[in-house]
């Protein structure tokens, strides 16, 4: 939607040049002073807090240097506290030696030896002997008793020395028991020369104060405010933080910021008081003369720039006459002004003009390159005028509106956008449509036209301006896609959006005319085995093959398609014999798939199971008529491949039971449904029972018996059979162990369908199957028929050495049916040829039999090969074997299969009774 405009003239500046250019310098300055009082402040506030931190840090070490006074007095008293004399309580002695180290130790001023009582036994301010005053225990002294480690003192006065003292006590350990505390006093005086080593400021007031905040050492009249609390502010704030800083006035009354800090060893602490004129004053001075320079530098550079200023103003003024001509397309001189970016935009200006002429020529090219042209109309006047691209691309001019109908605008797309017009006149809103254009030379284009309203200053809308550009090619590629949207990549044929849509316009027209139609749905047979064989490569040179003998067996009207894998259909519309023409269809079908698709060297044989289903026959609408064919087709499938069925009723019962059988054998085979049975296989010489051949049996959950020939066709065209195989070669294996373990030696048979031997991984499950079970290789036999085999000889000769090379026996099922030559049977690594049961049946009333049977011996025997008779049903078919040379045979004659629990019994009835040959 294209936004409207008006037509009014814009409002013209207020403001000169030179007055913008006075703000201009004026909003420069104004964001440096802005900027350098916060820079002031900022390092204000950086240097107040670096001068905080500085302060801190001398509380910390005059801490630390605190604490070293007190750690070499403790060092002194474990001294002491291990001398000879008082391990010996020989206090005279002991008495002797502590004055002796108190005169060397130079800070120290008395030692005193505590009972746990608190009595003083030995102080060395007083004479040996002499009585000595009673005191108390204080609580720091009864720590040592109770914690056995050392102590410090709070400050208290002595009652020997009549003065401030602090102690520091230790304590005296015999026969492992804290039996003394020895204390050594220090006077304040040792911590005030502490604070005189620092040479602080005279205005700032230092003080020590210990555990209970009780002033020891001070800067300032020591004498007098030596064991006196501080200022309440301060006594609480070091009382909650461990470090800091407070407002708190001094015990002279003065205003001061305190900075204190805690030792984490002895518990004391430093304050340091510094008047607050001490802290600012400097800082306020420095930054002063600061600020006096960064105005200075301001003011200055305000007066350059102003001066600088109206020299630009005077050489921009200069330029705005030639900029107007320019404007104007006027021919003009553009000064040379002496400012050298002045100088440059009158060279730009010099130079538009001849871009302007240049880019309005490229304009024009670009618009004829994008077939793009602009219009403009007149809505009062019905004007209508346009850009020669425009007019160049229409190949006409423009006439007034009313007269564009079927000349340049077809009908439809006139009326378009007479509406289009009627509500833009309306709201102010423009549009955006996709119209049909005539060509001067009758040719119908395809074009997209904007416009936008142009209103007038009382709001009315009496212009619209647009642009109008040739789309075709745009149309004609969506058309291309969707027609790819629509038809399969691989074969080109229509796809089932397509097919669908073309089917449910066949059927509209049948439903209207009273006539029918026919649908053909075809499956290739064996597509899957193909692909797994020979690759997607074979798979897709298959599928275009079939797709051009398909197009082949139709008709114009027809419509072949592809669903999507191996499935295509065909769609016959209204035919007047549908019946007859759609298996005429189908049969041509059938016949033009028998030749092979070669690839590669190799022919790939194909053919295909065909359904057909009739309108309205059979369905009445689109999703019913796919169905019905879809069920015909599944029944050609299980009538044996390459042959089409029509739907009918019956058809339908049928393909319900197949559904029923295949729901049966899944649950079976996630269920535990599944049962093999087990028919003897006997030597013909001698009687003796020697292998079993495992036959799989299953049945509905009513007991009634799904044959073979019923569930093993549905397992193939379902994709279970090799599931099913899987089961069948993994239960075998399992039984064979366990008739193992009680004693019953025998080689197991197992059938392949060609569907599981043909599989690429066939060999690999057998091996691990063997290993899972733990079973003799040995002693299992793989059936595989004929067919399975000769489909791709070289390929299964591979499959049949990796199954020999897991110590498994081959036996070729059925030999006789086939088509094996006996060049090829020289080359397969079998050790057993089966004769068909169909030869066996019929050697007492056939010659063909008997000599099919005979020449089937004689070429075992030749070949070095096992010999094995199925189906002996009579006593003379087993002579007959017995006379021939046969080894081994199976049959009702000897038992019909039966499950595992029965063979067992029947084989021990046999060891008891045997049965003479």
């Amino acid at each position: 939607m294209m936004r409207s405009r008006r037509t009014d003239q814009p409002r013209a500046s207020t403001l000169s040049v030179h007055a913008v250019l006075n703000r201009l310098v004026l909003a420069c300055v104004l964001p440096g002073i802005i900027g350098a009082v916060f820079l002031m402040g900022y390092e204000y506030r950086n240097e107040y807090r670096q001068r905080e931190r500085d302060t801190i840090q001398t509380a910390r070490a005059l801490a630390e240097a605190s604490d070293n006074l007190l750690a070499r007095t403790q060092s002194m008293a474990h001294a002491l506290a291990a001398a000879v004399p008082l391990k010996q309580a020989d206090l005279s002695r002991f008495h002797a030696l502590a004055r002796e180290v108190l005169a060397q130790s130079g800070h120290a001023v008395n030692v005193v030896l505590r009972d746990r009582d608190g009595r003083l036994l030995l102080n060395t301010a007083v004479d040996f002997g002499n009585a000595l005053p009673a005191e108390s225990a204080t609580a720091q002294l009864k720590s040592v008793f109770v914690t056995g480690k050392p102590a410090i003192s709070n400050i208290f006065v002595g009652s020997v020395l009549k003065r401030p003292i602090m102690s520091v006590y230790v304590p005296v350990i015999h026969d492992g028991q804290v039996a003394y505390a020895l204390g050594i006093g220090i006077l304040p005086q040792e911590f005030n020369e502490l604070l005189r080593a620092q040479r602080l400021p005279d205005g700032w007031i230092v003080a020590i104060l210990d555990s209970s905040g009780s002033i020891v050492a001070r800067s300032h009249d020591p004498d007098r405010w030596v064991a006196a609390k501080p200022s309440a502010q301060l006594l609480a704030a070091i009382a909650n933080t461990g470090e800091g800083s407070i407002d708190a006035t001094t015990l002279e009354g003065r205003e001061a910021r305190y900075f204190y800090s805690l030792s984490s060893r002895t518990g004391w602490r430093v304050a340091i008081g510094v008047p607050r004129a001490d802290i600012v004053s400097p800082l306020v001075r420095g930054l002063t003369l600061v600020a006096i320079g960064v105005a200075a530098v301001f003011v200055f550079g305000l007066i350059v720039a102003s001066l600088m200023g109206k020299r630009v103003t005077r050489a921009l003024e200069a330029l705005v006459a030639p900029a107007e001509a320019l404007g104007t397309g006027t021919p003009s001189k553009v000064p040379e002004p002496d400012i050298k970016e002045s100088a440059d935009i009158a060279a730009a200006i010099t130079k538009a003009a001849v871009i302007l002429q240049k880019r309005d020529a490229e304009l024009k090219e670009a618009h004829r390159l994008a077939k793009l042209g602009t219009w403009s109309w007149n809505l009062a006047a019905d004007e209508i005028s346009a850009s020669d691209s425009l007019i160049e691309i229409c190949g006409r001019q423009f006439p007034p509106f009313a007269q564009q109908r079927g000349t340049l605008l077809t009908k439809e797309s006139w009326e378009r956008i007479r509406l289009a017009t009627e509500e833009t006149m309306k709201t102010g809103k423009g549009y955006d449509l996709e119209i049909q254009v005539i060509h001067g030379n009758g040719e119908v284009l395809w074009m997209k036209s904007r416009c936008e309203a142009v209103r007038n200053e009382a709001g009315e809308v009496t212009y619209l301006h647009g642009m109008m550009q040739d789309i075709n090619e745009q149309k004609r590629t969506e058309q291309r896609v969707r027609d790819a949207a629509l038809h399969d990549v691989l074969t080109g044929l229509p796809n089932r959006t397509l097919v669908l849509e073309y089917c449910a316009r066949v059927l509209a027209a049948a439903k209207r005319g009273h006539g029918s139609a026919a649908l053909l749905y075809i499956d290739l047979d064996r597509f899957k085995t193909i692909n797994d064989l020979y690759g997607h490569e074979a798979g897709d040179r298959v599928l275009r093959e079939v797709a051009i003998r398909l197009l082949g067996c139709t008709r114009k009207e027809d419509m072949v398609g592809r669903l999507g894998g191996d499935e295509f259909v065909i769609v016959v519309p209204n035919f007047k014999e549908i019946h007859s023409r759609a298996r005429s269809v189908a049969e041509h079908i059938i016949q033009r798939l028998e030749p092979p698709v070669r690839f590669n060297g190799i022919e790939l044989g194909i053919c295909a199971s065909i359904g057909v289903s009739f309108f309205p026959d059979d369905a009445l609408d689109v999703e019913e008529l796919f169905n019905t064919a879809d069920r015909a087709m599944y029944h050609a499938k299980r009538s044996g491949r390459a042959n089409y069925q029509c739907y009918t009723a019956a058809l339908e019962r049928e393909t319900e039971g197949a559904f029923l059988i295949e729901a049966r054998l899944r649950n079976s085979l996630r269920d535990g449904g599944l049962q093999l049975h087990y028919q003897p296989v006997v030597d013909v010489k001698s009687g003796e029972l020697i292998g079993a051949e495992a036959l799989v049996r299953m049945s509905f959950p009513s007991g009634t018996d799904i044959s073979p020939d019923k569930f093993i066709p549905i397992a193939e065209s379902s994709g279970l059979i090799a599931e099913l195989g899987k089961w069948v070669a993994r239960e075998a294996c399992r039984q064979h162990k366990q008739w193992a373990e009680q004693g019953l030696d025998l080689t197991i048979a197992i059938n392949v369908s060609p569907l599981q031997f043909r599989h690429q991984n066939f060999a690999d499950t057998l091996r691990d199957i063997i290993s899972d079970v733990g079973v003799d290789a040995e002693r299992l036999e793989i059936e595989v028929t004929e067919s399975a085999i000769m489909d791709n000889l070289d390929e299964a000769v591979a499959i049949l050495n990796r199954i020999k090379s897991l110590g498994m026996r081959v036996a070729l099922d059925d030999f006789g049916t086939g088509y094996s030559s006996l060049s090829s049977l020289t080359h397969l690594p079998i050790d057993k040829l089966k004769v068909d049961q169909s030869f066996i049946r019929s050697l007492e009333n056939d010659a063909a039999s008997r000599s099919v049977t005979d020449a089937i011996i004689a070429l075992g025997r030749s070949l070095n090969l096992e010999v094995h008779g199925e189906g002996i049903e009579s006593e003379n078919a087993l002579r007959y074997l017995q006379e021939h040379g046969c080894d081994q045979a199976q049959g009702y004659w000897f038992s019909r299969p039966m499950p595992a629990l029965e063979f067992m019994r029947w084989y021990q009835q046999r060891r008891q009774n045997p049965v003479p040959t």
